[in-house]
């Protein structure tokens, strides 16, 4: 038996107390879907995990559960304990290669909560009442924000006329944002290398289509960027920007590498010139078509164009071979958990493909804190890219100066919520 998608958390808490009298028959299981990292982030991943669990809860005539927090619940009786275990651990399997589980045994302890309606039902309760009130605050923030939805509903048509019209008539010289990449040395002091350019489409829609997600379609989001880049190849030829005069770096697909619009900016451009634009590659464009990928390389290698491999993750950083492919820079997204992956199950092949690609060739992208840049030396990266090599550029601190900084504020932040806290508990 499922229950509908509507209010699940009461549901659940009504379905635990009408089970409390034959409660001795019964078993539950959270499973923490919200807690993995990178599956969580594509809804087909999702869908496929919830609808492993809806088929073994069809068969055992156990009641499921989709909580607004992206976890399920599943009630069951004691008698099919075996097979909703083996179902569990089939989920964990399918999981295995999203970074949650880089801790191993520990982490899939941690994925699933089971509760014994023998000796655990106040717990139970517990727990549901928990998820309910959770619900419930959730609600009652979004009526206070206007009753707007989190969740964006994918691009229509008449969005998608509506954001290529925007594409063709944008004034580039005020969307294009530079990003600085640094490298760091051990005095913790940045160097700007070069900067990349780029347009963000996501910007533009959140003004045109607040309420429309233009990456709900992988496919449909790249053929924006394609119409982006004949936009930017066009602004390019005419600016005479100075940043344009020193390296910088372009996120581009490859089909426009290809296109009449590249051509005619590459027959503007004489050898020097052609030396100092790196142009990004999207890893996933590399492997959609590998063909057409060695064609472009072999091309934009002959003209004296650098390329960067962006788009790699600590997933599909095993997969790729920088010198196989041709490229000069990788680029590999850092995110908190990085650190947790390279020293846990998952570590031994990070640090082989670092140290395959050449850790001085990676760049270290999406850094938000000090433990980015710390991490990266310690495995020898020393290139860097994110908001928090944009602050110590602006403040023009080294990065020991902004781990000062932040420890100072954390302390005066300890101190005047010190007093407050004591006297609540008073």
């Amino acid at each position: 038996m499922s229950q509908q998608p509507t209010m699940q958390e009461q549901a659940l808490l009504n379905h635990i107390k009408r089970l409390e009298r034959s409660g001795d028959e019964h078993l539950a299981v959270q499973v923490h879907l919200s807690k993995l990292i990178a599956f969580k982030t594509l809804p087909e991943c999702v869908n496929v995990a919830i609808t492993m669990m809806k088929r073994v809860a069809k068969v055992h005539d156990a009641s499921l559960f989709q909580l607004a927090n992206e976890d399920i619940f599943l009630v069951y009786h004691r008698g099919c304990v075996a097979q909703i275990d083996e179902t569990l651990g089939r989920l964990s399997r399918v999981l295995k290669e999203d970074p949650f589980f880089s801790d191993g045994p520990a982490a899939e302890q941690e994925f699933c909560s089971h509760f014994d309606f023998a000796g655990g039902y106040e717990d139970l309760v517990g727990r549901a009442e928990a998820l309910l009130e959770e619900k419930v605050k959730a609600d009652s923030a979004l009526r206070h924000n206007g009753g707007r939805r989190a969740e964006k509903r994918p691009l229509s048509l008449a969005g998608l006329a509506a954001v290529e019209k925007a594409i063709t008539q944008a004034d580039l010289s005020t969307m294009t944002s530079r990003q600085p990449v640094c490298e760091v040395d051990e005095d913790g002091r940045p160097l700007v290398l070069f900067h990349e350019l780029f347009t963000s489409i996501s910007a533009l829609t959140d003004t045109l289509l607040p309420d429309e997600n233009v990456f709900a379609d992988r496919w449909l989001f790249q053929y924006l960027t394609a119409q982006l880049d004949q936009r930017m190849l066009a602004w390019l030829g005419k600016n005479d920007d100075a940043t344009l005069r020193h390296t910088f770096s372009l996120n581009i697909n490859i089909a426009s590498l290809l296109s009449p619009r590249f051509l005619e900016f590459d027959g503007q451009l004489d050898q020097k010139r052609r030396n100092t634009i790196i142009l990004e590659l999207q890893i996933h464009d590399v492997f959609a078509d590998v063909t057409r990928y060695l064609f472009a390389r072999e091309f934009l290698l002959d003209r004296g164009y650098r390329i960067c491999l962006d788009g790699v993750n600590e997933l599909s950083l095993p997969f790729v071979h920088r010198s196989d492919l041709g490229a000069e820079l990788v680029k590999l997204q850092w995110s908190p958990n990085l650190r947790r992956q390279i020293e846990g199950k998952q570590g031994a092949p990070i640090r082989a493909a670092i140290e395959r690609i050449t850790a001085p060739r990676i760049i270290f992208t999406r850094c938000e804190s000090d433990d980015a840049i710390e991490l990266g030396h310690e495995l020898g990266v020393c290139l860097f890219q994110g908001f928090f090599l944009d602050h110590l550029l602006k403040e023009k601190i080294t990065r020991e100066e902004a781990a000062e900084r932040l420890g100072a504020a954390l302390s005066r932040h300890r101190q005047m919520t010190a007093p407050a806290a004591a006297a609540a508990s008073s």
